[in-house]
């Protein structure tokens, strides 16, 4: 629900600096990429790692999916967010505005 959702905001704003990174966590690489290519989503998608390369609860504590985070062009996390309901992009709009 919430990576299609994110879309719009991405071709809304990349031009004014915003960049969408999305962290496939369960290394399902082929349902990944049809999900990708079904939903027409342009950003960027990388897939987790495994053991000592794995980056989405080691590097940023994610216990729970969906996790979204903001973090500003210094590459501090301003936003933080868990789990995704219907409406949350408007607010997730408003956090980025106030960054841009």
């Amino acid at each position: 629900m919430e990576l299609p959702r994110l879309q719009p905001l991405f071709e809304k704003y990349q031009d004014r600096g915003l960049d969408v990174i999305a962290v496939e966590a369960y290394r399902d690489t082929k349902r990944a990429e049809k999900f990708i290519e079904d939903k027409g989503l342009t950003y960027t998608f990388l897939e987790n790692g495994e053991d000592d390369a794995e980056v989405v609860q080691s590097l940023f504590g994610v216990r729970g999916y969906p996790t979204s985070f903001l973090i500003d062009r210094d590459g501090r996390i301003m936003y933080a967010h868990l789990g995704f309901e219907p409406g949350d992009e408007v607010t997730l709009e408003e956090e980025i505005l106030s960054l841009l």
